[in-house]
């Protein structure tokens, strides 16, 4: 019985003892041993060319298969193709010496993948002074082999450049006398699509400088400056006077970072265009305070630009004073508009700011200047009393809303704070679904006792004290940030 079925399948589907019906003479005749790829270089094709190679290679394997039904032997074999694909390594070249990094950059087509040796490279220049194209054709990556020790950059000059992508290593500053607070140790400048991800940029203190600076942050984390498509994704920037600046640019995400332990700007922006400001942790200043410094989280300004800023969005940052003292956190203004040198082309266009928690003691929580198009909506403002002014003045030390009656094309919806100024004389903006909350009347509705779960205890850089407390005015309604919702 079984050798009646195996010659009917045989007949079938033309079975043999050597497979699919093919005697052992039939079967293809080894070729040339195949030519070793060299071990430092990785291959990068674009997925249509890849796409055609697997319809060419699964033509050439279909044509050694006989008997019927071949759509299926070609999908068989295609996903044969794929799965030996996505299963081989990816190749990466590694480079234990600056000089051979360099000398690497140097002779790249575009799309190497580049694995540094644990150490510092010091600084890396990649300008128009060189003596080699930086505008790459294709992204090359350059990381650390060993994530637990990542290579060391002490300098980062890049301009002219295109497609240059960094990804877990360190940017670390040593202050020298004579720099001043804004130096830009690590720089861009005229380049794209250029990116930064799971980087660690470190800066340094001050020493035999003013007495307003000794002993304090100085430096400037990352500038980018006219500059296109640039990515800031998951970084941690600390101990700088200045943590992200970027300046004339496009398209710019900045995008899960952890910006910490500065003198004055967690983040600052003028005459940039399409910007994503998302998923951010800024925190925890320390401030010069015998220096005419005004802190922002987040900071705009048009001052001494010729374009305006369009197209923002801030969304989802976590925007926390810690006890440290305050700081402005979203600060918004219109120098060239509010001084009388420009008008309404200056304005900001198409602002959203969203979902965001702030959490400081200066009244400036949100502060719009003039704009055409301004959203504001799910925010949580929250009074940070550990990091009040030695000034007795309790509205000074409450964030709060604040929108330009000049303002056109507004919406403010759905935020909770203690105040929100600017639609009383603009009856034509959008405003509802806002919730006042406060920490001055406990007899009064919005009483932080009844709105978060713990908002006088713990520790100030722990946001779940935060948390709205069930029952309270926050809970089941549209209203607030909803990073502080209860989870499930």
């Amino acid at each position: 019985m079984a050798s009646s079925s195996l010659a009917a399948g045989r007949a079938r589907f033309g079975w043999g003892r050597h497979g699919a019906g093919r005697r052992r003479s039939d079967l293809p005749r080894p070729g040339p041993p195949l030519r070793q790829c060299p071990a430092r270089r990785t291959v990068h094709l674009p997925f249509s060319q890849l796409l055609k190679g697997f319809v060419h290679a699964t033509r050439r394997c279909c044509r050694h298969i006989s008997g019927p039904e071949p759509p299926m032997r070609r999908l068989l074999a295609l996903a044969f193709l794929l799965s030996a694909l996505v299963a081989a390594p990816a190749g990466a070249i590694p480079i234990s010496s600056p000089s051979a990094l360099v000398d690497l950059l140097a002779h790249a087509k575009g799309g190497e993948h580049v694995e540094l040796a644990p150490g510092s490279y010091g600084p890396l220049h990649l300008t128009q002074y060189v003596k080699f194209n930086v505008a790459f054709a294709a992204p090359i990556t350059i990381t650390s082999a060993d994530p637990a020790h990542p290579a060391e950059f002490t300098g980062l000059a890049i301009r002219d450049a295109k497609n240059i992508s960094f990804d877990g290593v360190r940017f670390t500053y040593a202050f020298q006398p004579g720099q001043t607070v804004e130096f830009p140790p690590f720089e861009v400048q005229h380049s794209q699509n250029i990116a930064f991800h799971n980087c660690t940029f470190t800066g340094d203190l001050a020493t035999g400088a003013t007495f307003v600076d000794n002993g304090f942050a100085t430096g400037i984390g990352l500038s980018i400056r006219t500059s296109a498509d640039v990515t800031i994704e998951k970084n941690d920037v600390s101990r700088f006077y200045r943590g992200i600046v970027v300046r004339d640019s496009d398209r710019v995400r900045v995008v899960g970072n952890d910006v910490h332990d500065l003198r004055s700007d967690g983040m600052d922006f003028a005459a940039d265009q399409s910007l994503a400001i998302t998923g951010n942790r800024i925190h925890a200043f320390e401030k010069s305070v015998l220096s005419k410094d005004h802190a922002d989280l987040i900071q705009f300004w048009t001052q001494g630009t010729t374009r305006p800023t369009t197209d923002v969005e801030i969304t989802g940052n976590i925007l926390n004073a810690e006890g440290r003292g305050f700081t402005q956190t979203i600060f918004i203004r219109n120098e060239e508009v509010d001084e009388g040198r420009a008008g309404r082309a200056m304005y900001y266009r198409n602002l959203t700011i969203a979902d965001n928690v702030i959490i400081n003691a200066q009244i400036h929580g949100i502060h719009i200047g003039e704009a055409d198009g301004v959203s504001i909506r799910n925010n949580t403002l929250i009074h940070d009393a550990a990091s009040d002014g030695p000034q007795q003045n309790p509205q000074l030390w409450r964030p709060r809303i604040e929108v330009s009656e000049k303002d056109d094309n507004v919406t403010i919806t759905g935020n909770a704070a203690i105040r929100i100024t600017g639609p009383e004389k603009r009856p034509d903006w959008k405003v509802t679904g806002n919730v006042t909350i406060q920490d001055t009347d406990p007899a009064a509705p919005g009483y932080y006792d009844r709105v978060f779960l713990a908002p006088h205890t713990g520790n100030p850089a722990d946001i779940t004290r935060f948390t709205y407390r069930p029952g309270g005015p926050l809970d089941g309604i549209h209203a607030g940030t909803p990073l502080l919702r209860p989870r499930p």
